[in-house]
């Protein structure tokens, strides 16, 4: 029952507010308290021992199912938590957009689809939920109409279709390869069809790896992020980027996490890693370049969902030892949805005061927003992984197992650990600078060089009509304080957390054997001490020190200014791809037309020739054959009567014995 509200009561509200072609920001706000609720009691169910299974009886072979596990059940409160918060932020952020109206019945489909992706107990009913959310979701990325949302728009609706096609021929492969529809968190497959198996595995990685924003499947993610108002953005890198993230992880049980002696999957925990380490650190770099505070901070979405990846193909690498690594991947969906819904809720604040996001435009505004520069601050530490705040907990897990992965032996491996270690110096320093840039800079002067801010009159008229106090609604901060204190919670228990929530969550993802690597954090004596060893607190301490320092230098050189090449950046290298593959098209299409050209005028000629020598069947006239004269008839056809004549005695000739038909005919006609 308690899965039917989950699900109903966002999508009823939507359908009567598109009924009524009207809408209150209230509606929202009530419905998301509902399904915070109703998630909570689920979630509190299922860690009782109670799984909450639902199957629809339809006509026709397709039932749908859904299912709540420890897994599912987690997930689903997540996402109705962040969704109650940015419900909250909502309404003081949309009255400066043209449609709101229109905004809130698109986040209330998009609400059930996340919520039905999470609670699918097939991959079928969560393909169906996800195409839903694709739909619903795009028009938030085109809800200002403008150039730059509805190229944005187009964008993310063509990856995330392709994602979708992708998962759709996913699970055509696995449930050709192991004979039923694979359900979701039944554990390893058994596969009849090895390779087909893989291929299927393979499809599901590409199309969540699309939805999770994985390089090199994340180009839409900083136009999307971007280009949508700030509550979708804060959703879209908050939690709909999560659904990759779920389905990753989901995968990854039917692989096996390493632990299973599955053929034809050997490739996903290295591959899986490898495109790990590509998200952290491309994204991280992309994010130091940046200038506007929403671009960098869908780059970071990126890197941080490098991190999830990384955890996850680890776990995957390390089979029963990899149990470190997946409860970190896990630990950090949970923190990521909050410090990065916090981060763009307080941009969108300081956006609708100052019309401006810019970094460079910005500056001086801790006096005018001290209450967002603080629940910000609290973001910024949470996300860097300082200790206190829930960052630092995930992270500390996932160093871990990229330390345990170090100790294998593999050289690969331990460059993994290394570039772990640069990312979280990436991390500080880019969000040292978002902050230093947006709050603590000096209005009106360059980030470097001392040089004062150019400005045109626009500027400078967006400056002057700026609020004295930058005074936001109280509910906004009410939303940021929100999440901020679910941060803190974090932080200040991190093995509290992680011993109810995430390893639960690790043994129903069917990680059960790697759960003997958790011990340090998972025994009850052990697990509110085990995160704060000397050296992870010292470890995480020296990199926000070096990534202050790469800060500074980045400013004062100018580094974070230098603008990549065109081939060195993703979107030039897919513009020249795109431009390759229409070349290619063009000469194709040149080709093509020749030969059909040629072909056409051959086929005329041929068709000529053959339509004359056909008529001559229709003329009737006398001939000769050998001594034999025929009239009356075509001479062409009384020489085919003689050629089948002679083919006849032929094949008497080389087959003597006469078949039985033939002698029955004989006997019949005698």
């Amino acid at each position: 029952m308690l899965i039917v509200s989950i699900l109903a009561i966002p999508f009823t509200a939507a359908i009567i507010m598109l009924l009524l072609r009207r809408g209150s920001p209230a509606v929202p706000v009530s419905v998301s308290a509902i399904v915070f609720v109703s998630s909570c009691l689920l979630l509190r169910g299922v860690f009782s021992g109670n799984d909450a299974v639902l199957r629809v009886s339809l006509p026709g072979p397709y039932v749908p199912t859904f299912r709540a596990d420890a897994a599912s059940s987690v997930f689903a409160a997540l996402a109705a938590f962040v969704w109650l918060a940015v419900s909250i932020y909502m309404p003081g952020y949309m009255k400066h957009e043209k449609r709101p109206e229109s905004f809130y019945i698109w986040t209330l489909f998009t609400q059930t689809a996340v919520l039905g992706v999470f609670l699918a107990g097939d991959f079928l009913t969560m393909l169906l939920f996800f195409e839903l959310m694709t739909v619903a979701s795009y028009f938030w990325v085109i809800d200002r109409w403008d150039r730059k949302a509805v190229r944005a728009g187009y964008l993310y609706l063509f990856f995330s279709l392709a994602a979708g096609f992708l998962v759709a021929m996913g699970i055509v492969m696995t449930s050709e390869a192991t004979g039923i529809l694979p359900a979701v968190g039944s554990g390893p497959a058994a596969s009849s069809d090895p390779r087909l198996f893989g291929w299927g595995i393979a499809m599901f990685a590409l199309g969540f790896g699309i939805k999770a924003g994985i390089v090199p499947l994340h180009v839409w993610l900083p136009h999307a992020h971007s280009a949508a108002p700030t509550p979708a953005s804060a959703l879209l890198s908050g939690l709909l980027i999560k659904v990759g993230a779920y389905g990753l992880v989901r995968t990854a049980g039917m692989a096996g996490w390493g632990l299973a002696d599955i053929s034809g999957v050997e490739w996903f925990g290295p591959t899986l890693t490898a495109a790990g380490i590509c998200s952290m650190l491309i994204g991280v770099v992309s994010a130091l370049l940046q200038s506007d505070a929403k671009r960098l901070l869908a780059y970071h979405s990126i890197s941080q969902m490098g991190y999830i990846a990384f955890g996850l193909g680890i776990g995957s690498c390390l089979g029963a030892d990899g149990g470190v690594a997946v409860a970190g991947a896990v630990y950090h969906v949970m923190n990521h949805a909050l410090f990065k819904a916090a981060l763009f809720l307080g941009v969108g604040i300081i956006y609708v005061s100052t019309h401006e996001t810019n970094l460079y435009r910005l500056g001086g505004l801790l006096r005018r927003f001290p209450v967002t520069a603080a629940l910000m601050l609290v973001a910024v530490l949470g996300i860097t992984g300082a200790p206190g705040l829930n960052g630092y907990a995930s992270k500390t897990l996932l160093h871990h197992a990229a330390g345990i992965a170090a100790e294998t032996g593999s050289r690969w491996l331990a460059w993994a650990e290394r570039l772990f270690v640069v990312t979280g110096v990436g991390t500080a320093a880019s969000f040292i600078k978002l902050y230093y840039l947006i709050f603590l800079r000096k209005p009106g002067e360059e980030a470097h060089r001392g040089k004062r801010a150019d400005k045109s009159p626009a500027d400078a008229r967006e400056q002057s009509d700026m609020p004295a106090k930058g005074r936001a609604p109280a509910w906004m901060h009410a939303a940021m304080g929100l999440l901020a204190a679910a941060m803190v919670g974090i932080g200040v228990a991190p093995g509290f957390f992680a011993e109810k929530l995430v390893i639960p969550v690790v043994r129903t993802l069917g990680a059960e054997q790697g759960i003997a690597g958790l011990a340090a954090f998972a025994l009850p004596d052990h697990v509110g001490s085990a995160f704060w060893n000397a050296g992870d607190v010292f470890s995480i301490i020296i990199t926000l020190i070096v990534g202050m320092l790469v800060c500074i230098a980045g400013l004062r050189l100018g580094i974070f200014h230098w603008k990549p090449p065109v081939w060195m950046t993703e979107e030039g290298l897919g513009k020249m791809a795109a431009k390759g593959v229409l070349r290619l098209w063009d000469e194709g299409a040149r080709e093509y037309h020749v030969i059909a050209d040629n072909a056409h005028e051959s086929g005329d000629a041929l068709k000529n020739r053959l339509y004359s020598f056909v008529r001559k069947f229709d003329r009737a006239r006398s001939g000769t054959v050998g001594r034999v004269t025929v009239t009356g008839i075509s001479a062409d056809a009384a020489l085919l009567f003689v050629i089948l004549a002679l083919l006849i005695v032929w094949y008497i000739i080389v087959h003597p014995d006469i078949p039985e038909s033939w002698l029955w005919i004989f006997r019949t006609q005698q």
